[in-house]
């Protein structure tokens, strides 16, 4: 499957396999460097468990965040709807729209995450409402060959894809609307998904327009580390990456990173490099008979081909001894 052609049907649901945990996902972002706003949306129903994974998350400016995450009661595996959160098929690979109705926890910072019971029981719960259109600027790809992530198909995904889009609408947090109008990235995944099962990943995103980003994504699983995929998107036409390094400085414990440099090779075999600054955090993280698997979710500023881009950049790390596992590595 993971060498499969992405086709139309592919955006709308799957048939659940026995695999005990069996995920299908959808993940929705956006991000206006200028001002610091920014939203990272998800949707993984885990239909065998029976409930979906549910997050909402908006990056507010000066370092707060407003943050809904429920695992919603699901028997059935035909729509993304759950928890006040619904993704629609608007036009298949092409236009999606995303929309919620709830209620978050309004963080004075991010990193109060760090720490979930304490932040949520100090932080008030305020409404959030928000309406997004997705329209792919490119064709949706793979990471690999066809759909999938090449390499993780027995922890991560069999089938998924991804690209970058425009993005309009407004959300609205406690009673504040804002405007959106800009880019952001989308993804859908389906298969197995063992948060605990790769020791690392590193997911980074940066758009600078709609003709001009990149994506690059890594990971180790056991003791196999992927050699890298993504694409590098210059004056609206899209190449390839067949590998790709990432070297991250990181702060003291817990180990956050504050900057990252990224090589990308495409499959022509020109190296692309891009330098990043994290200027926001909300670090996230599922746990799992006695592990712990933390998505540290970052804002970046990048500079991407003499471009200032922007984008959220995830790094997934199982923790070890209090350690992220790939903080040697990448």
């Amino acid at each position: 499957m993971g060498n499969a052609p992405i086709l139309a049907e592919d955006e709308y649901m799957h048939e659940p396999t026995d695999h005990p945990q069996f995920n299908e996902s959808a993940y929705y972002n956006f991000v206006d460097g200028d001002s610091g706003f920014a939203v990272l949306i998800r949707m993984g129903n885990r239909v065998n468990e029976g409930h979906a994974e549910v997050t909402v998350l908006v990056y507010l400016p000066g370092g707060g965040a407003a943050i809904r995450f429920d695992r919603a009661p699901i028997d059935s595996n035909d729509k993304f709807e759950a928890a006040g959160l619904k993704f629609e098929v608007v036009e298949p690979l092409k236009k999606m729209r995303v929309t919620f109705d709830g209620t978050a926890y309004l963080l004075k910072s991010g990193r109060d995450l760090e720490h979930p019971k304490q932040a949520f029981a100090e932080s008030p719960v305020v409404p959030v409402s928000l309406e997004l259109h997705y329209e792919n600027v490119i064709p949706v790809y793979g990471l690999g060959e066809g759909s999938g992530i090449q390499g993780a198909e027995d922890s991560i995904a069999v089938g998924h894809y991804q690209g970058p889009c425009a993005v309009r609408g407004w959300v609205e947090v406690d009673g504040q609307r804002r405007e959106v109008d800009g880019q952001g990235f989308r993804d859908h995944s389906w298969g197995p998904r063992v948060w605990q099962g790769p020791q690392y990943w590193r997911w980074i995103s940066c758009m600078a327009d709609e003709r001009n980003g990149f994506v690059a994504w890594t990971q180790k699983i056991g003791d196999t580390k992927s050699p890298g995929h993504g694409m590098v998107l210059r004056d609206g036409v899209m190449e390839r990456v067949t590998r790709v390094e990432v070297k991250s400085e990181y702060g003291g414990a817990p180990y956050y990173a504050t900057s990252m440099q990224v090589s990308m090779w495409t499959e022509a075999g020109e190296r692309v490099d891009a330098t990043g600054r994290v200027f926001h955090l909300v670090p996230l993280r599922n746990r799992r008979n006695g592990e712990i698997a933390r998505l540290a979710e970052y804002l970046v500023e990048l500079d991407f081909e003499g471009m200032t881009g922007y984008g959220i950049s995830e790094y997934h790390d199982r923790i070890l001894e209090d350690i992220p596992a790939g903080i040697s590595e990448a």
